[in-house]
């Protein structure tokens, strides 16, 4: 396969002497993020703006169906031999004081995972699903302190891309980014996102819980495709309804000039052979999106997953959809934090 995205040529050297390593640059810039983390949302901006974006996946480095914890392994590199782009991994619990998230993973594997990809040039997205009307400091002082961990051995941040599941009110998200900003989180993007089903939406109802455009970086949709014992009918006005509820979201981002993304979506188990190439796709190469994240592939869960493994039904099509040039992979991507 010939298929590589650069978006920036660039060398860093960091030097060393003896055992005491020199701590890398990572200046701030005027937002007071991290330049990184403005170098990354711009970036994005350009994927959706070049018809091209990220491929992701929950949890992908931790664990996949039959198998958990091995190092530098993911089902998806299992069935192409390239891992995600994106990662993404869930916070819930956090805010508690807990060791594990809501799926018992703990959050010392997540942070390392984390910097690992981060390391290896791919992006990090961090999904928070927030207990209804969470309003302590010392609630939200956890995920900060844990966000300001996020750093590599020679002392760079790592940016993500921060999502709330399950909503949130105006008031909660200023509250929250507010609180950070005192904790002095450098290293975070905001992701605004809308939970759809199958009814159609609109702008009103969108934009219904948006805390401003002066803490918004990107605007997604989660919206996952049900279809049981892989009805056709189904599957394809999933399809449809995800082609509108898209055009709603696009329309809305441009006004606001925000990145796009489908923040979550995916079928469980995956019951057609070609939803990959012949569903998903097709939609996704209309619309200016920087990535799409699917769920995760639970270890624990039997049937529980939205990614292929080798010998699914779907493996030979994901390969396709692989291959298709909008797709972008870890192999295909270089410099998403380098400024162009």
């Amino acid at each position: 396969m010939d298929k590589y995205l650069t978006i920036i040529v660039a060398t860093l050297v960091i030097t060393s002497c003896g055992d005491n390593h020199h701590k890398a640059d990572d200046p701030l810039a005027d937002s007071g993020r991290t330049q990184r983390t403005e170098n990354l949302l711009k970036n994005l901006k350009q994927l959706g703006d070049s018809g091209v974006y990220l491929f992701g996946h929950q949890d992908a480095p931790l664990y996949g169906v039959g198998w958990e914890g091995d190092e530098d392994r993911s089902d998806i590199k299992s069935v192409c031999n390239d891992h995600p782009a994106l990662v993404s991994f869930e916070l819930g619990g956090m805010e508690k004081g807990d060791s594990v998230n809501l799926d018992g993973i703990s959050f010392e594997r997540i942070r390392q995972a984390a910097i690992r990809h981060y390391d290896q040039g791919g992006m990090v997205s961090l999904s928070w699903t927030i207990p209804e009307g969470i309003k302590l400091v010392e609630q939200v002082n956890h995920v900060a302190n844990f966000l300001n961990t996020l750093e590599t051995p020679y002392g760079v941040k790592v940016p993500v891309m921060l999502r709330f599941r399950k909503g949130q009110t105006v008031e909660g998200w200023r509250m929250i980014a507010g609180q950070f900003k005192e904790k002095e989180v450098t290293n975070v993007l905001y992701a605004y996102s809308f939970e759809a089903d199958s009814t159609d939406i609109d702008e009103a109802k969108y934009i219904e819980q948006y805390p401003g455009d002066d803490i918004i970086d990107l605007m997604g949709l989660d919206y996952y495709c049900v279809a049981p014992d892989g009805d056709t009918t189904k599957v394809s006005s999933f399809a449809t309804q995800l082609d509108k509820n898209l055009d709603v979201v696009c329309a809305v981002a441009k006004k606001h000039q925000k990145a796009i993304a489908l923040t979550e979506t995916g079928y469980e188990r995956i019951k057609t052979k070609d939803w990959w190439s012949k569903t998903l796709a097709p939609v996704l190469a209309k619309h200016p999106i920087s990535y799409v994240l699917v769920g995760r592939n639970a270890n624990d869960r039997p049937g529980y997953y939205f990614a292929p493994y080798p010998g699914h039904q779907s493996y030979a099509d994901f390969v396709r959809f692989y291959n298709d040039k909008k797709t972008l992979f870890l192999h295909d991507i270089n410099g998403l934090y380098l400024k162009k």
